[in-house]
């Protein structure tokens, strides 16, 4: 078992290489084993493309038969756009799978193994259940619900200030956390910022710092009146998106798209973008800000992870990165869940899950 541990690794190292790449289908790492020797690799690279378990068997050719194949996830056993990987297992001769969880996409969950099992297999589940069981929630999410996971990120000071009473932002965090804000970036397929940060930074959105993809561009505006001059509506770096509640008078079908959603008594129903993502096969959201959109996602219970970057610095009076939640009693505010701690350059990074009460 420790051997098989110790392989799972290296197979999540090779997941982790398609995060971004395979929305809607989960990132997933296999490796073939034989006589103590790797003999095949893979990972699911894009959507479309051959699964994990695929590229593994054939790297491993011949030397797949009486073999154990290590795998991030339960192996598919249905048809998509590739055959399922358990035909494909089963075919090579491989004796025995090893998976860390199960899948809970319900035309799979227990099916692979079921298929795996009654052809005589060898199944091994729950290898580093725990560390899946974080790496797979966006996947999780969205499979189950329809829904993006959202991941809310911003940097602040000590005093949790975005910036300075004057509005002056650039750059509050260190080099290492704006190289390691666009490794999120590249990590997600879309990311989201509202109409008061495009105005006064004007954001790229991109992953220019950093090998990887451009997520989708989406700007949050309750009043439906923005400029068009900004960077994501005439860089053609990525697809941008407007999202509003608000009739527009104005739109380019060359620069942006809308997303229509409803107007509820805080203001727009974020619920219905979420709803529109999902549609779009989008299965992971970054919010960047300001702090009105930051503040509503919260208010909305909107949010699957937080990632707070604190810079060695206090401003003072200032912007606040959170607004009013309207929590009263110490016992409402929301508590982070299996919190991480990093340090980046000067800058300190918390990320958790949050705990609704």
């Amino acid at each position: 078992m420790a051997d098989f541990k110790r392989v799972m690794k290296m197979a999540f190292r090779l997941a982790q290489k398609g995060l971004g790449y395979t929305s809607p289908n989960p990132p997933v790492g296999a490796i073939i084993i034989k006589d103590g020797e790797i003999v095949g690799r893979g990972y699911h690279r894009k959507a479309g493309l051959p699964h994990a378990e695929i590229e593994a068997i054939r790297r491993a050719g011949a030397k797949a038969r009486e073999a154990t194949i290590i795998t991030t996830l339960e192996p598919c056993a249905h048809h998509g756009k590739t055959p399922p990987c358990a035909d494909a297992i089963i075919e090579a001769g491989i004796r025995r799978v090893v998976s860390a969880i199960t899948d809970d996409n319900p035309i799979v969950s227990g099916n692979g193994f079921k298929k795996l099992l009654n052809a005589g297999l060898e199944v091994i589940d729950n290898v580093l259940v725990e560390y899946a069981s974080d790496f797979y929630r966006p996947y999780f999410k969205f499979i189950t619900t329809g829904k993006p996971f959202v991941t809310l990120k911003f940097a602040q000071s000590l005093d949790g200030r975005l910036a300075t009473k004057s509005g002056h932002s650039q750059w509050i965090s260190s080099q290492e956390s704006l190289v390691y804000s666009h490794r999120l970036r590249a990590i997600n397929d879309a990311i989201l910022v509202g109409k008061g940060t495009l105005i006064k930074d004007n954001p790229q959105l991109t992953t220019r710092l950093v090998k990887g993809r451009n997520p989708i561009r989406i700007i949050l505006t309750q009043s439906g009146r923005f400029p068009l001059n900004r960077s994501v509506f005439t860089d053609g770096q990525s697809p941008t998106y407007v999202a509003t509640s608000k009739p527009l008078t104005r739109n380019s079908s060359r620069q942006f798209q809308v997303i229509r959603l409803r107007k509820g008594r805080s203001g727009a129903v974020l619920r219905d973008l979420l709803t529109n993502l999902g549609k779009m096969n989008i299965m992971t959201l970054l919010v960047e800000g300001g702090a009105v959109t930051l503040t509503s996602f919260l208010k909305q219970r909107l949010v699957d992870r937080i990632i707070i970057c604190t810079a060695p610095i206090i401003i003072g009076d200032g912007v606040n990165a959170v607004g009013d939640l309207g929590v009263k009693r110490l016992g409402k505010a929301i508590q982070l869940g299996k919190p991480v701690i990093e340090k980046l350059g000067p800058d300190m990074v918390i990320s958790g899950y949050p705990i609704w009460r």
